[in-house]
């Protein structure tokens, strides 16, 4: 696989085929996948290492920000490869959102943007958004609300990627299970009261947000 000699080392080579593609790790290919195709192999090539990135970036705290491997696709121009192919890629995307959501201790916004922009499917994400007490997608849901509910509604500096329809869905689905805020405050006040204070705050921010 051709590299820049400027930009890709031996050193660089070397971890990617030092290993069976399963057996890379971050370190293996976080230089890699900062390079790909700009000045190091060619769209054949990414699609060999794509599955594993993906392995990495689902399952690890891979280095690689998501916009990073996300643009790659699009420096691949993904949606002329074969329908199996962006098939996959969805599927993964979706399957990824919907467990991230339940799993990570934060919101990801990037991982927001990124998805929709790469998708173009605003609804899919929410609908794969259901919100439980039992894992982190109610605590993701009131940190939506309480630092982005005043920026959507309003100049949306944070969801500038967004276009007013898109927002506007966004919206709604927040309004939608604006309930859960009440019914998870009475159920975190005397389990977790760090976050039922964020609760609160989020009910607050909601029901004075024009």
């Amino acid at each position: 696989m051709e590299g820049c000699p400027c930009c890709v080392s031996d050193t660089d080579k070397e971890k990617i085929h030092s290993k069976l593609l399963s057996d890379l790790d971050g370190d293996d290919l976080s230089r890699y996948a900062f390079k790909a195709m700009t000045t190091w192999g060619d769209t054949n090539d990414f699609k060999h290492y794509l599955p594993k990135i993906f392995e990495l970036l689902a399952t690890t705290d891979f280095i690689v920000d998501v916009f990073v491997v996300i643009g790659k696709l699009n420096d691949g121009q993904w949606k002329i490869w074969t329908e199996k192919e962006q098939a996959g890629i969805k599927i993964f995307l979706f399957s990824w959102w919907s467990d991230l959501i339940k799993t990570k201790l934060y919101f990801d916004k990037e991982a927001f943007i990124e998805i929709n922009s790469l998708t173009q499917n605003i609804e899919r994400l929410p609908d794969l958004w259901t919100i439980n007490f039992h894992d982190n997608s109610f605590a993701n849901y009131v940190e939506l609300v309480n630092d982005y509910y005043y920026d959507l509604t309003n100049k949306r500096k944070d969801f500038k990627e967004l276009n007013q329809s898109e927002a506007n869905k966004l919206i709604n689905w927040i309004k939608i299970n604006s309930t859960k805020l009440e019914e998870g405050y009475f159920y975190f006040e005397d389990k977790n009261k760090e976050l039922a204070e964020r609760t609160s705050t989020a009910l607050y921010i909601f029901e004075r947000t024009v």
